[in-house]
């Protein structure tokens, strides 16, 4: 993208509420041109499983680079996001950034036991230690949320994932402008296989382990 150039951003995501939500930070209507420094963007809206919306393909023709906005990553949640890569292509030629929005303030996040699936709340601080899965006993290293999304999803490196906070447009803008500087692309997600079985209702608080 060059500077001054219009520009049109595909926000993507499982829920059209975290899409607005994302959106919100610059306008309160879609498809609004918004200034960010250099770049006149319109962003427009998918949401859901792309491959049922039949327009989907034309949204993406018309597209210069594309913001995936996630919240939780239990495995429902991993499971509909996968299916929004699934419909991307491969190699995608535009731009790509994921998303990870989170409330201000908030030091915590949700994820499932990479074993058994159970819902856990995992702090900030406790990234990097070790933890045990209260379901199964199993002991995992505590990734950030966003290495969390790609060690699932295995993406490459070069995939960038932003952490941005409602009530702080800074942290929003900061992120997209990389986006539209040209963010590489090209992500092949993992063939998740989700049971029933693995869901788990209930959140719990992860186990820290004693070192």
């Amino acid at each position: 993208m060059k500077a001054g150039k219009k520009s049109k951003i595909l926000i993507l995501s499982i829920y059209r509420e975290l899409a607005e939500e994302f959106l919100s930070a610059f306008t309160t209507e879609p498809k609004t041109e918004v200034a960010i420094n250099d770049f006149l963007v319109t962003f427009e809206i998918v949401a859901g499983d792309p491959s049922q919306d039949p327009t989907f393909a034309e949204h993406l023709a018309k597209t210069d680079g594309i913001a995936i906005v996630v919240r939780f990553l239990d495995v429902l949640s991993l499971e509909k996001i996968k299916n929004i890569y699934r419909s991307l292509p491969d190699p995608l030629s535009i731009p790509l950034a994921i998303f990870m929005l989170r409330d201000k303030g908030e030091a915590d996040f949700k994820i499932s036991c990479p074993s058994c699936g159970q819902k856990l709340w995992l702090r900030d601080t406790d990234i990097a230690k070790r933890g045990r899965c209260p379901n199964c006993t199993k002991p995992f290293v505590i990734l950030s949320q966003g290495d969390h999304l790609k060690s699932q999803l295995i993406l490459p490196d070069k995939v960038e994932t932003f952490k941005v906070t409602r009530s702080n447009p800074e942290s929003f803008q900061a992120a997209l402008i990389k986006l539209c500087g040209g963010l590489p692309a090209g992500i092949k997600p993992a063939d998740l296989n989700v049971s029933d079985e693995a869901l788990k209702n209930a959140t719990v608080r992860i186990q820290i382990q004693n070192t």
